[in-house]
């Protein structure tokens, strides 16, 4: 979509954060200038829940949040940046706003209802509710116990302030809605009568302010003239309540105490909370009652009508600002799944961009994660995507795919799980639509069953049986969703029957009828009379949009949350985006990809996201190479720590043998350089991944019904097995097994790098991961980064270039500084030559000889200019690769042929500066004899 010369080079993504701030970001400019870094692409900068560690809780979307630092700071970020001919790439978070903190839309919702000039902002059901007592109201799932308990014991306090009443439950406050302030006002009002030494001066005063408040329009109010006129008074009202304290401080007792009164008296407490707009109830209500969409199924987090356009204003004013101010020169995209519709969404926003002046078209990228070969819809106005279908290609390439079949045996005799991948998908999406997204069901029935209702052909159909085929459906969706916005696309149309044709095939009881309403609703076809009315089109689109909203958190929350967590097969290919029952990705696939690629778009091995660190994929993939190796180890162990495994009342064991299973993959994954230096902080990483991966998996515990006693079962077990005086035969014999597959999943890493970095695509750098990077999810892959030590090592490069060097870094490659200067050189390249990778032709090259399938090898051609990169592969099938120096390996007579207009070219090693003589074709073994991997420039 974009003009090449206005896309980043390379990009640096960083988490900012209260203790990584504006300024923070701006010490390090230097060092990633010097690493080759164009563009800074950071986290969202708006004001966000106080002490939020990622920023995508945003409260306020027209301030900077004050945590990271002012205005002033950012600028002086930008003009550092700009002065070194870098760019800022922003992010923007258009689905969602935090509402557990102070949220000023919010707080006027939930104080005026649906008369309140922000009632439209967020998607919530006022009329429609199945629960009358709800209609009008918006359900506040805040409380710890139920709503009884609450106000019985006192839970609840009253605030006075600046002419506001507020309830405050916790760090929560809840507004008063000013046409009910009577019920204070009228004690205060009787109080003082009697006690006040010159009453003449307040009581006419407050007898006023009460009167006023009960000729304010109430909350249901349609006519706009009206409603502006009681948003006016209630102002008024609040300035003169706010004028009477600072005048009469007797006043400003007496209220404060009515108020506590009311308060500690659970009947009156009740009485005034019903006449608010909202309901607080007990947090465990909002699976199956909340009527506000949500941001997947976390409450704090209320979905935007981001399809408004005067909510897409307001939430990208300060967006706007920085970009047409030139202190940002690009965007990504959070969740764009999540809007009604993102086609018409990026659109906007082009359209935004363009307002008072004639520029260039803006950047933007996507965080759209495509299912396997799915693509990006080509009427989306953007340069791509953040990047997880190339994670997880690439991540394929490191993957034997001859290997699965003895992988599928050995992970069912250990685990004992049979079942399919997609089978489990299936029944935990089930239990995210029969638990947490229970109420967004309930909702998208309600309004597909009024469809039906609105027409004779289809007025039979139960709204019981409507939700119950509709489960079935969203169960059996096959991608994210679709994106069906008037017409429908041959994709989606697929998509769509596919899910149909598997929920029926899943339920032969429920009516066929059934089904086909939802596919003819959804394909946007008339009914079977062949007349549709614009109204009922209309409403079909709306429904279309509304199930596609749902169809992608019950995708993300049961296949990345959940059976991700569960189907231990191979962890590596557990990743976002990924799909675990594709067992390694062929050289001819992975050349199609990235041919066919998109080079506008990031090209990550890690995000802020991801289920695991790019190095720790990279040597768990070693596992697919030795099945049979991997196998008797992890029966030995198994064995070995049986005796660490908890019994429990319920007669299980802890941990069971899946978990197991994750377990001992994660430690060879995870398992640090320097262990016996961080063995006590360690252990605790581990423990706290696994109380989360368990806890996502919803088999023994949960998140909404912790068991604390199998949590606590199996940290002790992590404990015990990682603590040499109580483990040592088994950390014994992990450790041998690591150190013959660390080198292995190193040469795995350097490959992938390599791709990242010259492949067709923009190279995304993960904070911190220019050294090994063998994190976990998050929290894990969010710790501080040490970037003196990274700044260190780069400066030793730049001083000192040699091929000895390289031989030293190899030999003693446990520091990482390998890795940094692999990126720091082809960073370097692209620099040079910019034109040749992000607007150069890709160009597959055919490998013979004995070891062809272990080499991976293209070209990047432009005008007169071309660069051959070869990595190699699957590394432990070379035979003597592991009796060798490091990253040394016999190549035999493994050739790669180069096309015949660069047949007499000279060529240079980029990574060793060695000058390669004109050939034919490149041996292998004098290509990969200085470094484990090539890149070749043609001089």
């Amino acid at each position: 979509m974009n003009e090449q010369n206005s896309w980043p080079r390379a990009t640096y993504r960083l988490q900012m954060h209260k203790d990584f701030t504006l300024k923070n970001a701006l010490e390090i400019v230097p060092y990633l200038d010097d690493l080759g870094i164009s563009h800074l692409y950071m986290s969202s900068l708006l004001t966000a829940k106080p002490g939020s560690l990622h920023g995508y809780d945003v409260c306020d979307h027209k301030r900077l949040n004050p945590e990271l630092g002012t205005e002033e700071d950012l600028q002086k970020l930008s003009d550092e940046l700009k002065s070194r001919g870098m760019g800022l790439i922003l992010d923007v978070v258009p689905n969602h706003m935090s509402v557990g903190c102070f949220n000023s839309w919010w707080h006027d919702v939930l104080e005026n209802g649906p008369s309140s000039q922000f009632s439209n902002y967020f998607d919530i059901v006022w009329d429609d509710h199945y629960r009358e007592s709800l209609r009008g109201k918006v359900l506040l799932p805040i409380l710890g116990t139920t709503y009884g308990e609450a106000v019985d014991s006192g839970a609840f306090q009253a605030v006075v302030e600046e002419g506001n009443l507020y309830l405050k439950f916790g760090k929560i406050r809840l507004p008063i809605d000013p046409r009910t302030y009577g019920a204070i006002l009228e004690p205060t009002l009787e109080s003082l009568r009697d006690s006040m030494e010159e009453p003449e001066t307040v009581l006419p005063e407050l007898q006023s302010i009460i009167s006023a408040t009960k000729h304010l329009s109430g909350r249901m109010e349609k006519d706009s003239q009206k409603v502006l006129e009681t948003r006016n008074e209630i102002v008024v009202i609040k300035r003169r309540l706010l004028e009477l304290g600072l005048r009469s401080p007797a006043f400003q007792s007496e209220i404060e105490t009515q108020f506590s009164l009311l308060a500690k008296d659970p009947n009156q407490l009740d009485k005034l909370i019903e006449l608010q707009a909202y309901r607080p109830c007990f947090w465990r209500v909002a699976s199956d009652e909340i009527n506000y969409r949500r941001f997947f199924d976390i409450n704090d987090l209320a979905a935007l009508a981001t399809e408004r356009l005067e909510v897409f204003q307001n939430i990208h004013e300060k967006i706007f600002k920085w970009l047409h101010a030139d202190i940002a020169q690009g965007i990504r995209i959070d969740h764009p799944d999540g809007l009604f519709d993102p086609k018409r969404y990026l659109a906007r926003l082009q359209d935004e961009w363009r307002q008072g002046g004639d520029r260039p078209t803006l950047y933007v990228v996507v965080e759209k994660i495509l299912g396997t070969f799915e693509t990006l819809p080509k009427d989306w106005q953007t340069d791509g995507t953040t990047g997880y279908e190339f994670l997880n290609y690439i991540n394929g390439l490191f993957v034997d795919s001859a290997a699965e079949a003895r992988i599928d045996q050995i992970f069912q005799s250990f685990t004992g799980i049979e079942d399919s991948f997609e089978e489990i998908v299936y029944r935990k999406k089930m239990i995210i639509l029969q638990s947490s997204l229970t109420s967004e069901l309930h909702v998208l029935a309600g309004y597909l069953d009024r469809l039906a209702q609105s027409e004779r052909s289809t007025r039979d159909l139960t709204l019981n049986g409507i939700r119950h085929a509709l489960r079935e459906v969203l169960c059996s969706f096959p991608i994210y969703r679709t994106y069906i916005d008037g017409d429908v696309q041959s994709t989606d149309r697929v998509a769509v029957l596919k899910a149909i044709r598997a929920a029926r095939r899943r339920n032969p009881l429920l009516g066929r009828e059934i089904f086909d309403f939802i596919r003819d609703t959804l394909l946007l076809k008339p009914l079977s009379s062949g007349t549709a009315s614009q109204e009922y089109r209309s409403a079909q689109i709306r429904f279309a949009g509304k199930f596609q909203q749902l169809s992608a958190p019950v995708m993300a929350k049961g296949f990345e949350d959940t059976a991700l967590y569960i189907y231990t097969r191979l962890i590596s290919l557990n990743e976002v985006g990924g799909d675990p029952m594709l067992f390694g990705r062929s050289p001819d696939l992975v050349h199609k990809f990235l041919g066919e690629r998109s080079p506008g778009g990031l090209s990550p091995l890690a995000t802020h996201d991801t289920k695991r660190g790019e190095d720790t994929r990279a040597r768990i993939n070693v596992l697919s190479e030795i099945p049979d190796e991997w196998n008797e180890r992890s029966l030995r162990w198994s064995q070995m720590n049986d005796r660490h495994r908890v019994a429990l009342e319920d007669h299980n064991l802890a941990p069971d043998r899946n978990e197991e299973n994750l377990l001992y993959q994660t430690l060879i994954g995870s398992w640090p350089v320097n262990a016996a230096e961080e063995r006590q902080s360690y252990s605790q990483r581990i423990c706290d991944y696994m109380i989360k991966a368990m806890q996502e998996a919803k088999v023994h515990t949960s998140w909404i019904n912790p068991d604390q006693e199998y949590l606590e079962a199996v940290q002790k077990f992590i404990e015990r097995i990682l603590d040499p005086d109580q483990s040592s035969e088994f950390m014994t014999d992990f450790q041998d097994f690591i150190k013959q597959i660390h080198l292995h999943g190193q040469w795995n890493s350097l490959a992938q790098t390599l791709l990242r970095c010259t492949a067709p695509g923009i190279p995304d750098t993960y904070q911190g991961t220019e050294l090994w990077d063998y994190s976990l999810v998050d929290p894990d892959n969010r710790r501080p980064v040490d970037f003196s030590i990274r700044q260190d090592f780069l400066k030793e490069f730049q001083s000192d270039q040699s091929t000895d060097t390289i031989q030293d870094l190899l030999k003693n490659s446990d520091s990482g500084k390998i890795k940094i200067l692999l990126i720091a050189r082809c960073l370097k390249l692209r620099k040079e030559w910019p034109e040749l990778f992000s607007r150069g032709d890709y160009q597959a090259l055919k490998v013979k000889g004995a070891k062809a399938e272990n080499i991976f090898a293209y070209l990047r051609t432009w005008e007169n200019l071309a660069s051959l990169i070869v990595v190699p592969r699957l590394t432990w099938k070379l035979n003597s690769a592991r009796k060798c120096e490091p990253f040394r390996a016999e190549w035999e007579e493994t050739t790669i042929e180069l096309p015949e207009h660069l047949l007499k070219r000279n060529w240079r090693n980029y990574l060793t500066n060695e000058s390669l003589k004109p050939v034919e074709t490149f041996s292998v073994q004098n290509l990969l004899e200085s470094f484990p991997c090539c890149l070749a420039i043609a001089q």
